[in-house]
């Protein structure tokens, strides 16, 4: 055998490997979108083919209003982030009466607020109460509407963002992978599964806090605060409260005043070394002022930052930008009983 009889055997390997690489897209796409239809993390569909009861979807946003949407009007609905998200629903009915929903998504923006209001009232679900819960970031004008926001349809009440939420992009995209492939995995295995957030939009546990170690957590903590500032705080330079956004909550106002609807507000706490950080910045202490004065012409509203009772046990805080649920507890019984 020469050279050339090696070329030649040879010449059509390309062509091979190039309709090896199209099959092999072509199952894996047909494989995504399969298991994406079937599983359907986001509930789009509405069939649930293998009648699973809890799934997993990434997206809270789309998680929480697709649940919502079957659920009967609630008395009391929480609004806000992730700091938000943790505090038991349990609590709000314990003191107000009635029931309570925990409407939290993650790194939520003053957009989302006034977002979950304005489908709630497009539902017909207004409750009597909405407890808000405000983070400091909310008010920059730095700060953009998170990127699942802009891509609900539900929430998004903007006409600029030029972002859309469509089917093809949920029944394709890996992030509905993940969570079918999460789903599906608990639910063959018949693991007692269910969704982050439980029947009241709850995702927290109680701990125990003599098995915190509080000095570990401590030197963990500062540490994340000082890997974190120059991704998450560049904003440092937030000299001012944006009005936009103030105009967003005198929207929220109104309605709540429109529809009779009492509404609490509070500052989610800070770990104190994370609140120092930002108090030491000259522009950013100026900033919070003007963020708590204007809060403070709510009639309901209760700052956090100044709890002393909150901030006198450190292993109130997890990281340093979440209350464990315990303080959760402390949080709403300060807001709704003082």
């Amino acid at each position: 055998m020469n050279f050339y009889t090696l070329i030649s055997k040879d010449k059509y390997k390309p062509i091979r490997w190039t309709r090896l690489l199209f099959l092999s897209l072509f199952l894996l796409s047909t494989t995504i979108i399969s298991v994406n239809f079937i599983v359907d993390p986001y509930n789009i569909t509405k069939y649930n083919l293998l009648n699973i009861k809890f799934k997993f979807a990434r997206d809270d946003r789309t998680e929480k209003t697709n649940y919502f949407t079957s659920l009967e009007p609630f008395d009391n609905i929480m609004i806000g982030s992730s700091r938000v998200y943790s505090i038991n629903p349990a609590k709000v009915t314990q003191h107000l009466g009635g029931t309570t929903y925990n409407f939290g998504v993650g790194t939520a923006t003053i957009e989302d607020h006034l977002g979950v209001l304005l489908y709630l009232k497009k539902e017909n679900k207004l409750p009597k109460n909405i407890i808000l819960g405000v983070d400091f970031y909310t008010f920059s004008p730095d700060i953009t509407p998170n990127k699942y926001f802009l891509k609900n349809k539900t929430l998004n009440f903007l006409s600029y963002s030029g972002v859309e939420e469509n089917y093809i992009e949920k029944i394709f995209s890996f992030d509905a992978f993940r969570a079918s492939l999460k789903t599906l995995f608990n639910h063959l295995k018949n693991k007692d599964m269910r969704s982050r957030f439980d029947a009241d939009g709850w995702s927290g546990t109680y701990e125990d806090y003599s098995k915190r170690d509080l000095e570990t957590d401590l030197v963990a903590t500062k540490e994340e605060i000082q890997r974190q500032i120059p991704l998450m705080y560049s904003n440092l330079e937030y000299k001012t409260i944006d009005p936009k956004r103030v105009a967003y909550y005198e929207e929220i106002r109104a309605i709540c005043k429109e529809n009779n609807i009492n509404l609490y507000v509070f500052t989610t706490p800070l770990h104190p070394e994370l609140l120092k950080i930002l108090k030491s910045n000259k522009n950013t202490y100026l900033a919070l002022s003007e963020f708590i004065g204007y809060l403070n012409t709510f009639e309901h509203f209760y700052n956090f930052y100044e709890d002393k009772e909150l901030y006198s046990e450190i292993r109130n805080f997890h990281g340093a930008h979440h209350t464990s649920t315990n303080a959760g507890d402390l949080l709403m019984k300060n807001l709704l009983t003082k």
